[in-house]
């Protein structure tokens, strides 16, 4: 997985590069779905899944990944629709997983280099600085 929320799976199509970390892409998906992205992440993880969510995401991430939308189409009618929906429930999981997940080994949360803070525009914060409401 990459830091840019490219994922290469390998399936029944062949070794594919998926992506849906695009806002245009993630629009997309979420109204062809009826739903948020993070639902439809639930929805695949606990298997209330719908077939759009999983059909919708592999399309989408095909197409954000570089293919064509005609052939990210025919991937899908070719191996999706064509086979158990399983593996291809996976697929969606993960490529949905790689746009909200940072990678391992990602900077999230490590300090910030001396010379950033001392600058004064940013100042270390954690937990226990937030106001509860």
């Amino acid at each position: 997985m990459s830091a840019n929320g490219t994922r290469t799976i390998v399936w029944s199509h062949g070794e594919d590069q998926f992506c849906i970390a695009k806002v245009g892409l993630i629009l997309d998906l979420e109204e062809k779905c009826g739903a948020g992205i993070a639902a439809i992440l639930q929805r695949l993880a606990d298997g209330t899944w719908r077939l759009n969510d999983v059909r919708e995401t592999i399309r989408l991430g095909l197409i954000g990944g570089g293919m064509s939308p005609e052939k990210a189409m025919a991937a899908v009618k070719n191996h999706v629709d064509e086979n158990p929906l399983a593996s291809s429930v996976l697929i969606a999981y993960a490529v949905i997983e790689a746009a909200l997940v940072p990678p391992r080994g990602d900077d999230v949360g490590k300090e910030l280099p001396a010379e950033v803070m001392q600058a004064g525009f940013i100042t270390p914060m954690d937990a226990s600085d937030v106001r509860k409401s």
